[in-house]
C-alpha cells in the first residue's frame, strides 16, 4: 500500500487543514487539488460543496475510490439537521453515496471479505483478511467519528504483511450509527468482545485507532483474549487535553460549569458555544454519536469518560503508546507511561515533525506509524 508523506498547509483553518492531510496522507487525493479546495473551503457550506463537486467530477472519470473520499469528506462536515432539496436528510444520502463508491472500489480486492455480526438491534460490520499460515491475529477499530472504509488500506497493509486481521466497526461508528441507530457509549469491551466471539479469536493485538486510543484499552481490561494494546493515539484524558487547550481560566470555569448543571452560566455559554461554526459542528457530532447527549452539559461531562486513567493499571498486556509532539492529547504522554503500572511491558513511541508523524494518529506519515506498529507486533509474538 502507499501513503503519502508530508504534513502541509493546505487550509489556514486548523481543523480543516487536519481533514486535508489526512485525505493526503492516504492518498486518495493529490496535492494540487487539496491546495485548491483548502484556499476556496472559507466555511463547511463552501467545502461540502466543493468536496460534492469534485466527487461527481471524479465519479464522471471513473475514479471511484477518489469520488467516495470526497463524498465523504463532504459528509464529514454536514450537520445532522442538515437537508437536500427533497427533504431528506443531507448527511445521511452523502453517506450512503460515498459507501456504494467504497464498496464498488473495495469489492475488487478479492483479500478481503464483508461481514455483518447481529448485535443489539443491529449488526457490527467487520472487514477482513485471512492469510494462509497467518503471523499472528490483529483486530482494529476507529474512535469518535470514524468509518471502516477511510482505513481499508490500513487493513490491507497488514493483511500484506501476513496477518490475519479485523477492522471492526463500534457503537457510534460508520453503519452502525448511520444505519442501526446505536450511538457510543464507553463500554467498548461488549462490541469488541461480540467480535472475538464470532470468529473465536485469542492472543490477539488489538489496535484503538484516535479514540480507539481510549476503546482499545478499555476493552482489554475486561477480555484477556487480548494479550497486546496499542493506543494509536494514546486518550489518557480526552476532556482534560480539550479543556487545557483553552487556557487554564476557560479550564476552570469547565471544571465548575460541568459540576453544576443548573448554573445559569450554561445559556451564555451555550450560545459562545454556537457562534463559533467549529465548535458549533462538534457538540453536533457529540450529540449525533454519543448515547444521552443532549446539551454541552451532557457533552463535557461525556467526554470525561472517555479517558485511561483509572484503567491504565487495570491492563496486564503487553501494551504499545503512541503520540505526536503537536497532538494535543501528548501533554499526558509521560503520565499515560507511568500509569500501566501492572502492564507486562510498555512501550513508548513519540513522534516528531521531523518525521513528518507529530499531528494526531501520526497524518503525515502513517507508514512510519504503521511499520513502528508492525515492528512492536513481531517483536512480542516471536521475542
Amino acid at each position: 500500500m502507499h501513503f503519502n508523506v508530508g504534513f502541509y498547509e493546505f487550509s489556514t483553518n486548523v481543523g480543516m487543514n487536519f481533514q486535508l492531510n489526512r485525505f493526503y496522507s492516504m492518498g486518495a487525493l493529490d496535492y494540487d487539488e487539496l491546495m485548491e479546495i483548502g484556499k476556496k473551503a472559507v466555511d463547511f457550506e463552501t467545502w461540502i460543496s466543493l468536496f460534492t463537486e469534485a466527487g461527481k467530477q471524479a465519479e464522471k472519470k471513473g475514479e471511484i475510490k477518489k469520488a467516495a473520499v470526497c463524498y465523504r469528506a463532504a459528509q464529514f462536515y454536514t450537520m445532522s439537521d442538515a437537508k437536500d432539496g427533497n427533504g431528506g436528510s443531507l448527511k445521511s444520502i452523502l453517506f450512503e453515496k460515498c459507501m456504494s463508491l467504497y464498496d464498488a472500489y473495495y469489492g475488487s480486492f478479492e483479500q478481503m471479505k464483508y461481514e455483518r455480526i447481529p448485535y443489539g438491534n443491529g449488526y457490527l460490520p467487520v472487514y477482513y483478511i485471512k492469510p494462509k499460515d497467518p503471523r499472528s491475529i490483529i483486530v482494529l477499530h476507529g474512535g469518535y467519528d470514524s468509518i471502516v472504509q477511510e482505513f481499508l488500506d490500513v487493513l490491507l497493509y497488514f493483511g500484506e504483511q501476513g496477518y490475519e486481521t479485523y477492522f471492526f466497526e463500534g457503537p457510534g461508528q460508520g453503519e452502525v450509527l448511520m444505519r442501526c441507530g446505536i450511538k457510543m457509549t464507553p463500554e467498548w469491551e461488549h462490541c469488541t468482545s461480540a467480535v472475538l466471539d464470532h470468529f473465536g479469536l485469542q492472543d490477539v493485538t488489538l489496535i484503538g485507532i484516535s479514540l480507539g486510543g481510549y476503546l482499545a484499552p478499555r476493552a482489554a481490561v475486561y477480555d484477556k483474549r487480548i494479550q497486546r494494546v496499542v493506543m494509536f493515539d494514546m486518550i489518557y484524558d480526552f476532556y482534560g487535553s480539550i479543556t487545557h487547550k483553552m487556557g487554564k481560566k476557560t479550564a476552570r470555569l469547565f471544571d465548575y460549569l460541568t459540576a453544576h448543571p443548573r448554573n445559569i452560566l450554561w445559556k451564555w455559554l451555550e450560545k459562545k458555544l454556537n457562534e463559533n461554526i467549529f465548535t458549533h459542528w462538534l457538540l453536533g457530532q457529540g450529540y449525533a454519536i454519543y448515547e444521552n447527549v443532549h446539551t454541552p452539559y451532557e457533552y463535557f461531562n461525556c467526554i470525561k469518560q472517555y479517558n485511561t486513567r483509572e484503567i491504565s493499571p487495570m491492563l496486564t498486556q503487553d501494551v504499545l503508546v503512541l503520540a505526536g509532539t503537536g497532538d494535543l492529547y501528548t501533554i499526558y504522554y509521560e503520565d499515560q507511561l507511568k500509569a500501566l503500572t501492572n502492564a507486562r511491558s510498555v512501550t513508548g513511541r513519540l513522534f516528531t515533525e521531523e518525521e513528518h508523524a507529530d499531528h494526531h494518529c501520526q497524518i503525515g506519515n502513517l507508514k512510519l506509524a504503521l511499520d513502528t506498529i508492525e515492528g512492536w507486533i513481531e517483536s512480542k509474538t516471536n521475542g
